[in-house]
């Protein structure tokens, strides 16, 4: 459990995963492009602090979360694969038929209330309250050329904890929704349909009334990994980011609205949305390779900035993988994994792979009396709410390692009949960012699939096998 990023920083360093960047850098640009770098590196290189930022006096930190190693660090398990055991022990108790509804279930019958959010006081995010705020001065970076267009170099927000409230029930929603620099005292926040911010948006401006807004930066790792997941209505991020740190996570009312934030957070950006007011953002450079255009989104007026006094600002690079946020959607994964068994249990394993950009598309390996039915499967999984908008689904046989791509690959090519083994899959449209997304393809990549059984597979005997394994050290090798 870390309170702060400080703390998070600090257990970076112990563990040899931290390098300061002594040299003065240029948030337009610059820390991007080294990132960048460093998280295409061999393991994913070292998180980086850089120390002396041009034109802010606050340090930045980026790469936090950039391997395995460290996002299991920040969430203070021994390995990703723990988080798989962690769900299913919440889930134990529950009889439901699996996906994001029978989350809710623990959270609705109170066996978690230890883990609501405590509210406090003081905080260490509110050590500076800046009433008149100049957003300029902190170092929010620009990252691809084109970020930005058609205003010109874009700065953004890339690991923001945007926290609204429902003006008709008053539940917090936390989300990780990309904010975009407008001004000295403006920004865009791009919602996700259908989602916790938008749902409250749309509530605030049917019924004619301005929104109050935060964003925060920083604090406990766990709140990130809490605000990208898809949590259903009813489940608030906060107890759940409590339940994974294993503490409540405390809260501190904003100096101009009733909304609370973690009191842990870095920075802190209050304001208010007037209803239906929207800015055009510029365009930004996405996990896909490509720019996504700008776009009209929900206009924030800043008004409040409160920080930390020794602030530090931690930012991500969004673009093609490896980079970081490909950790934080595995470890995403480790926890929806057990949603998705419960629902299909003929399911044994699930891999969204990084190079597929990992909501993008999905392997699944099942069990050798499911195999026959691969094609049934995929067409549940692309109705369900937990894998609706993946592109592509690989459905393999249980044996096979659904995280080892040149495996996958090797079955992929070696097993389906083409004629009968691929479906292609047709929506109305694809993603409003990306509208040419519309078709999905699924292989069924199993011995089963619809060409007929497929020959008896390569396999040592055992009795061969155990004589290797006693004789082993006797051959010298």
């Amino acid at each position: 459990m870390f309170r702060t990023l400080h703390e998070f920083l600090g257990e970076l360093e112990r563990l040899g995963e931290l390098h300061r960047v002594g040299s003065g850098v240029d948030p337009r640009f610059e820390i991007a492009a080294i990132t960048d770098r460093v998280c295409k590196s061999s393991g994913g290189g070292k998180a980086l602090l850089f120390e002396r930022v041009r034109g802010s006096g606050i340090p930045v930190a980026t790469n936090l979360f950039g391997s395995p190693r460290r996002m299991a660090a920040a969430l203070g398990i021994p390995a990703l694969e723990a988080l798989a055991a962690r769900m299913e022990e919440l889930l134990a108790p529950a009889d439901g038929e699996g996906g994001l509804a029978e989350l809710a279930a623990p959270f609705a019958a109170g066996v978690l209330k230890r883990y609501l959010p405590v509210a406090v006081a003081a905080a260490p995010c509110q050590e500076i309250v800046e009433t008149v705020p100049d957003l300029s001065r902190y170092p929010f970076l620009t990252c691809w050329p084109g970020d930005g267009h058609p205003h010109g170099a874009g700065r953004f927000i890339t690991l923001p904890l945007v926290i609204t409230r429902d003006p008709e029930t008053g539940c917090a929603n936390c989300g990780m929704y990309r904010v975009w620099i407008a001004g000295a005292r403006s920004a865009g926040i791009r919602w996700y349909a259908g989602r916790g911010g938008e749902l409250h948006g749309r509530r605030y401006r049917e019924r004619g009334e301005r929104m109050p807004v935060a964003v925060a930066v920083g604090g406990d790792p766990a709140l990130a990994l809490a605000a990208m997941m898809p949590l259903p209505e009813g489940v608030d991020e906060m107890q759940f980011a409590g339940w994974l740190r294993g503490a409540p996570v405390e809260m501190v009312q904003c100096r101009t609205s009733e909304l609370r934030v973690p009191a842990g957070a870095e920075l802190v950006i209050e304001g208010f949305m007037e209803p239906g007011e929207t800015i055009l953002d510029g365009a930004f450079g996405n996990y896909t390779g490509f720019y996504a255009p700008a776009t009209q989104v929900p206009h924030l007026r800043v008004s409040c900035v409160t920080r930390r006094v020794d602030c530090v600002y931690p930012a991500t690079v969004v673009g093609p993988p490896p980079m970081e946020d490909c950790h934080l959607a595995q470890a995403a994964a480790m926890l929806m994994l057990p949603l998705f068994r419960r629902r299909w249990p003929e399911i044994v394993d699930i891999s969204f792979p990084t190079e597929w950009i990992f909501h993008g598309g999905a392997i699944v390996s099942v069990r050798s009396e499911a195999a026959g039915r691969a094609k049934e499967l995929m067409a549940k999984l692309w109705e369900s709410e937990l894998m609706g908008a993946s592109r592509l689904i690989v459905v393999v046989d249980g044996e096979t390692d659904v995280r080892d791509l040149s495996q996958v690959a090797w079955r992929i090519v070696n097993l389906p009949d083409w004629r009968s083994d691929l479906v292609v899959s047709e929506r109305e449209r694809g993603t409003p960012l990306f509208p040419w997304l519309g078709s999905r393809l699924g292989i069924d990549a199993t011995r089963c699939g619809g060409g007929g059984a497929r020959p008896p597979a390569l396999a040592m005997g055992e009795e061969i096998r155990r004589l290797i394994d006693q004789r082993w050290r006797e051959y010298g090798l």
